[in-house]
Order: C-alpha cells, then structure tokens, then sequence
C-alpha cells in the first residue's frame, strides 16, 4: 500500500471524528484554522520570506504525506527546520480556508499529538505548542473531549508506528515537544 493511499484511509476513518462534539472552532474564533499567510483568494504572499522564516507556523507532515498537498489551491509545503533520521519533515502551510475533509493529518489530531519513546511506547498528549492558542487544553476542558476521537488517534498511531519512518519521525518529534513541556503550564491535563 502507498503512504499517500494509506493516509486517506485514515482520513475516511476519521470522518467527521472532532475533538468536541460541538464546533471547537466556536470557543476560540477558529484560532487553530486561520492560516499562515495565504490571502482570501488561496495564494500566498511572500512566500520565500515563509521559507526563510525562523519561526514554522504551519503543521508538519508526517512521512509520505507530502505528495496529498503538492499542487493543491490554498497550500504550500516547505521544508521546515526538524530532522528526523537525517530527513528534513515538510511543513504545510495553508490560507485558513480548507474544509476539514482536505486537512492533513496533523490538523486532524489537534490539539493532541502522538509522543513516542522506542523503550516508553506511544501516548497521546496534549499538545504542548497548543497552550496558548487552544481552549481544549484547559483541565476543565478534559471531561468535554470526545472520546471516540481520542481513541481513533491513538489506533492511526499504533498503526502508523509500524513503519520505521514514521517511528523515526515521531521520535524527534518527541525532541521537540520535549522542550516546550519543560514549561506546561501548572494544571495542564495529560491525557
């Protein structure tokens, strides 16, 4: 099976599969589906001065996802700092104006994110980078998580942790969220 084919079977398997039953964009005004710097039309503006920022605004794709955003109206994929098993990942940028069906993966899981450890295994927290944008990262906020997508995030990662690649990515990815739960706030949930 192709990446690009196994991850739109995981797109099918999520659905409509949100982190709330209700609209999550409704509490924070959509602050997680704005956009990095793409115009009302789908293009983006100064689009090497993205490449060359030190700050990645954008989602990372994970191993094999690429090739589902290359050429598509309101995207742009860039490499991004991250190395992961001497490959640099790939970050996509976006307009703000997708429909959840187009979204990558990454997207899909938020806010939470998969962290990994060989000799740990998987979890799925809460993502770190999440705190000062996402409501859903409160501690009173826990109880109205829907569980079923919990479960199905935790089930595409098991999964996905077959391939080495992708353990390879996540590994690092784990780095980096290492770094910011080194400052999680006091009270943050852990799922």
């Amino acid at each position: 099976m192709q990446a690009s084919t196994l991850y739109q079977s995981i797109y099918t398997y999520f659905g409509d599969t949100t982190p709330l039953l209700a609209d999550c964009g409704a509490l924070c005004g959509k602050a997680c589906c704005g956009g990095d710097s793409g115009n009302s039309d789908g293009r983006f503006n100064n689009a090497d001065s993205l490449c060359d920022s030190s700050e990645e605004t954008g989602m990372y794709l994970f191993p094999g996802e690429k090739p589902l955003f290359l050429n598509r109206p309101g995207f742009q994929v860039v490499p991004s700092e991250f190395v992961y098993g001497g490959k640099r990942a790939d970050l996509l940028l976006c307009s703000g104006l997708c429909r959840r069906s187009a979204r990558p993966l990454s997207c899909r899981i938020f806010p939470l994110i998969p962290y990994f450890r060989e000799n740990a295994g998987l979890k799925i927290i809460i993502d770190p980078r999440a705190y000062s944008l996402c409501p859903l990262t409160e501690k009173e906020a826990y109880p109205f998580l829907n569980p079923s997508f919990q479960r199905k995030t935790e089930s595409v990662f098991r999964l996905l942790l077959k391939f080495s690649e992708v353990r390879a990515f996540l590994e690092g990815l784990s780095d980096i969220l290492d770094d910011y739960l080194k400052f999680e706030p006091k009270g943050a949930i852990r799922i």
